[in-house]
């Protein structure tokens, strides 16, 4: 690395640090407000709200914040004479990673909101209900952008993680992934004419699902090309 890019690279580990350490108050904010709900109501409410704010954010943040830490902790400094190949191994052994994890959270999320589709429908839901009835499908968004090179890490090093093989593995993946999308959104369609609930909860899963599957297909076939090279 020249001393330009050394400058450059700090920075960004230092701004990531920074947002971790946000990430990981934010994530005991809403843990804390997770158990407090949990003490002071019974009944639905209780576990709604224990899983819903508790675990399915608290424990999300604090985990990514603790992750995204110590990978960019100020005392490390082997990445200063990182190789470019090791880098780019790196760099691309983290998407995978991350596109298996995400899937977990997101059907975590349908767990959650599953709970409130029934009083969105009814005119009854609050706020919170529709906000978590988005989280599946912003995760499904969020595993969709990472496989095309959209999100912020892979723009920052896309002359590490752009490659022909990447460009053949990230079509198979999304021609997969617009197959599942396609039968979902049909099969909700069918499902909404008789049961309009049903219909929303099925197309809510089609578009996590979508996003979720190019996500698993492109890590899988990643990882299975590392393993013959």
């Amino acid at each position: 690395m020249d001393d330009q890019e050394v400058a450059r690279t700090r920075r960004e580990r230092d701004g990531r640090f920074l947002g971790s350490l946000v990430t990981v108050v934010l994530g005991l904010l809403f843990l804390g407000t997770g158990i407090v709900l949990m003490q002071t109501r019974s009944g639905e409410d209780q576990t709604v709200d224990a899983i819903a704010i508790g675990i399915g954010i608290g424990i999300g943040f604090i985990v990514k914040g603790v992750v995204t830490a110590w990978g960019s902790r100020p005392g490390d400094r082997r990445w200063m004479s990182e190789a470019p190949q090791r880098k780019r191994d790196r760099l691309q052994a983290r998407r995978t990673r991350q596109l298996f994890l995400f899937p977990f959270a997101a059907l975590l999320m349908l767990v959650v909101a599953f709970g409130g589709a029934d009083d969105i429908l009814a005119g009854e839901g609050e706020t919170i209900d529709y906000v978590w009835g988005l989280l599946p499908v912003l995760y499904g968004w969020l595993c969709a952008a990472i496989v095309m090179g959209w999100d912020g890490q892979s723009r920052k090093n896309r002359r590490y993680l752009e490659d022909e093989l990447t460009v053949a593995i990230r079509a198979r993946a999304m021609t997969v992934a617009f197959f599942v999308l396609m039968t979902g959104a049909t099969v909700a369609l069918v499902l909404g004419l008789f049961r309009p609930t049903v219909g929303m909860m099925a197309l809510t899963v089609a578009l996590a699902a979508a996003g979720v599957t190019a996500g698993v297909r492109f890590a899988w076939l990643d990882r299975e090309a590392s393993k013959d090279g």
